[in-house]
C-alpha cells in the first residue's frame, strides 16, 4: 500500500461572493464540529456511554493583515449575516511526487462577534488580531462533490449526502 499524503498551503477568502480578499487574511480558523453530549449511565451497564444532544455553537476568526473599511463595514454590525467562501487547492503526494491538485471550499454564513480595530505601536506594523464570527451555515465540497452540510437555521446536517436529520424533522412535523 502506497503512502498517500494530502496538503493544503494556501487559501483565499472572499467575502459575500464577490469580494476578493487576496492577500488580506493571514490565517483563517474554520469553524469546529463539536458535539454537547450528554452522559448515560444505569443499572447493568458497565460502564457510562456518552448521548450526543446538538451541536454547538460554531466559530470561525480570520486575521486580518492590515485594516480594510470592507472588514469594518462587514463587521461593525451585528445584525447582518454575510457569505464567506474560502477557497484552497488541495495537493496530493504519493511516491510519485505530487499527483493530483483539487480544490476544497467552505462556504459559511457567519456575523461578526468581535472586531479588532488594531494593536498600533510606534516604528511597527499595526496588528489587526483576529475577527471572531458565528457561523450558522457551513457547507464543505472537495472536488465539486459536497462533503459536509450543516445549517442551523433550517435544521440540515447532511453528510457525503445522506440527510442525518430527516427522520427527527419527519418526528417533529417539520
Amino acid at each position: 500500500m502506497s503512502v498517500q499524503v494530502n496538503k493544503v498551503y494556501n487559501a483565499n477568502v472572499y467575502l459575500d461572493g464577490t469580494l476578493n480578499l487576496i492577500g488580506r487574511a493571514s490565517e483563517v480558523a474554520l469553524p469546529d464540529l463539536a458535539l454537547n453530549l450528554e452522559g448515560h449511565k444505569a443499572l447493568g451497564m458497565f460502564g457510562e456511554i456518552q448521548i450526543p444532544t446538538r451541536l454547538n455553537a460554531m466559530k470561525c476568526t480570520i486575521k486580518w493583515t492590515g485594516f480594510y473599511a470592507e472588514h469594518l463595514r462587514a463587521g461593525a454590525n451585528p445584525f447582518k449575516a454575510h457569505n464567506l467562501q474560502v477557497r484552497s487547492s488541495l495537493e496530493t503526494w504519493t511516491a510519485q511526487g505530487r499527483t493530483r491538485e483539487v480544490p476544497v471550499v467552505w462556504h459559511m454564513t457567519a456575523s461578526w462577534n468581535t472586531v479588532k480595530l488594531g494593536t498600533l505601536k510606534a516604528g511597527d506594523v499595526a496588528d489587526f488580531g483576529g475577527d471572531e464570527l458565528r457561523v450558522t451555515q457551513v457547507k464543505v465540497l472537495h472536488d465539486g462533490a459536497t462533503v459536509c452540510e450543516i445549517d442551523v437555521f433550517n435544521n440540515i446536517w447532511n453528510v457525503n449526502g445522506e440527510d442525518i436529520l430527516a427522520r427527527s424533522r419527519a418526528n417533529m412535523g417539520i
